[in-house]
């Protein structure tokens, strides 16, 4: 079996961490940092009250604005996150999804929030999901 075969052969679904740690977007930027230095991930995806997901933010980000003090005090992630996202569902090939990490001129996404029909957020793949993937393929 070729790589790409590999790659065609295998789903979302069997890679991505289920539930994921969520945000919701009332909570403040510098709470939301810190639960993802506390849990040491790298994006904290945004839900509303049902589940779906309306917005996702990064540590780098994050960081870096509260490091150059771009935000007032009691910005919430509603105002910052970013509302445009990528993402990936449980059924499709990791083909589908490096190809969707790769989709951007500015870089490349190190995560991909995982959602269902309606939206709502069941996962979140990850680069070293992938990683991790390869390494036991090799």
């Amino acid at each position: 079996m070729t790589f790409r075969e590999e790659l065609l052969g295998c789903k979302v679904e069997e890679l991505m961490t289920k539930d994921p740690i969520t945000t919701s977007p009332q909570v403040g930027v510098i709470e939301a940092f810190e639960i993802m230095l506390k849990h040491d991930i790298g994006a904290l995806p945004v839900v509303d009250d049902e589940g779906r997901l309306i917005g996702l933010v990064t540590r780098t980000d994050l960081g870096r604005a509260l490091l150059e003090d771009e935000y007032e005090p009691g910005t919430t992630i509603e105002e910052v996150m970013e509302r445009n996202v990528i993402v990936v569902h449980p059924d499709d090939t990791l083909l589908d999804a490096l190809k969707r990490m790769a989709s951007t001129p500015e870089g490349i996404y190190n995560q991909l929030p995982v959602v269902d029909d309606e939206g709502k957020l069941v996962g979140i793949l990850t680069d070293g999901d992938i990683l991790r993937w390869i390494a036991k393929k090799l």
